[in-house]
């Protein structure tokens, strides 16, 4: 979504693995997995090659961000 910001104009939605879960198509993590919080660490391990450069990089980088935004005390800016 990201790569076709104001290139599409459209309302963008990010459904994650919604749609491979109700086809069937990827299974979900074991329950206790999913109570815990940890479905994405089954993901990931279900798929390393594809999902560690998403996991590591992206949810670093927002970390990061939403730390920066809290120690400046401010809300986030509006584009």
């Amino acid at each position: 979504m990201a790569a076709h910001r104001g290139h599409v104009n459209a309302v963008m939605i990010g459904v994650g693995a919604a749609f491979d879960y109700h086809a069937g198509t990827i299974q979900r993590a074991p329950k206790w997995m999913q109570n815990a919080g940890l479905e994405w660490l089954h993901r990931l391990c279900s798929e390393p090659k594809r999902l560690w450069k998403r996991y590591l990089v992206t949810n670093t980088l927002f970390v990061i961000g939403a730390g920066a935004q809290l120690l400046r005390g401010g809300r986030p800016k509006r584009s």
